[in-house]
């Protein structure tokens, strides 16, 4: 009976493994958990399109950040960054709810090139930059999903 059982563990924490290390966790992670409506105003999107008309993935010694390897790369980081902020400022207007803000994230994240680490990392720190300007308090475990496989907030 309790072979069963830890043998049961075992294939739930195999399967919980191998959905994160696929992506099949980031590609089923809903955006509609705790929805809530954002209020839309002329200052909001004057910040989203100062948030997108900044130069992005150059070194930051703030946060230690040391700048994308190369021009080809910072390049494209900068694009996927700078078409998620659009896409917000196309579509949030029209539908101004939170899983709008991380479903354009989600499609965004989805198709982005693979990519060093910190570029990984830089791309969340503008996207939530974008969610900050927005009063969007989380990604609902996606950012933790994409990044890492598994929503890593729920143990803390």
């Amino acid at each position: 009976m309790i072979f069963r059982i830890l043998a049961g563990i075992a294939a739930a924490l195999a399967l919980i493994i191998f959905a994160g290390v696929s992506g099949l966790s980031f590609q089923l992670w809903p955006t509609g958990v705790g929805d809530q409506t954002l209020r839309i105003t002329p200052q909001l999107i004057a910040q989203l399109h100062t948030l997108k008309s900044e130069n992005k993935f150059y070194p930051d010694p703030g946060s230690f950040y040391p700048g994308a390897p190369d021009e080809v790369r910072r390049a494209a980081a900068q694009a996927a960054v700078d078409g998620a902020i659009q896409s917000l400022l196309t579509e949030l207007p029209r539908k101004p709810q939170r899983s709008t803000m991380l479903g354009i994230f989600k499609h965004t994240l989805a198709n982005l090139t693979p990519m060093q680490s910190e570029e990984r990392d830089q791309i969340l720190v503008y996207l939530t930059r974008a969610m900050d300007i927005c009063g969007v308090e989380n990604s609902g475990e996606l950012f933790n999903v994409w990044r890492y496989g598994f929503p890593y907030g729920w143990l803390i």
